[in-house]
């Protein structure tokens, strides 16, 4: 069986949005364990630098790492793939031995380089910029997505 960890900073404040993540989360179990963790996002305040707030979110997020996880990070300046392509990874990666995979998406003022540079995947999800809220429930579709293509089912048409 496949685990997917989605390392998250900071909780969504949205009910719709959580009602999605809900949604994908169902379809899901079928292909794969998924995890979700909320790490908590540091306040951010005129006397803290960006700087000072990205690391210590780091290091909260640095206590979920796995060194045996394939850890692909969202960040703009990452990779864009298409959806058969990303389904292609998981697969290449699997036959590779991996059976983790942990995917980290920032919070309010994205991430650390310290945990950027951590990961084996920088992969951005769309050219557009999506709130990091919305990146959750976009980039669970697309790895439902990902593996109904893998498992040759009807949902990607």
């Amino acid at each position: 069986m496949v685990n997917l960890k989605l390392l998250v900073v900071g909780k969504t404040k949205y009910k719709w949005l959580d009602e999605g993540i809900r949604h994908y989360l169902k379809l899901m179990r079928k292909h794969l364990e998924l995890n979700i963790i909320i790490v908590k996002d540091e306040k951010i305040t005129s006397s803290k630098s960006s700087e000072l707030i990205l690391d210590k979110e780091a290091e909260r997020i640095f206590k979920y790492f796995d060194k045996n996880s394939f850890r692909i990070v969202l960040d703009s300046a990452g990779k864009n793939i298409p959806s058969e392509s990303l389904a292609q990874l998981f697969s290449d990666k699997m036959n590779e031995g991996y059976s983790d995979f942990t995917f980290i998406i920032g919070g309010a003022l994205g991430l650390s380089q310290k945990v950027v540079k951590n990961c084996h995947l920088k992969l951005s999800l769309s050219s557009m910029t999506f709130t990091h809220q919305l990146s959750r429930l976009v980039l669970l579709e697309q790895v439902y997505r990902a593996f109904s293509i893998i498992k040759g089912e009807k949902y990607h048409k």
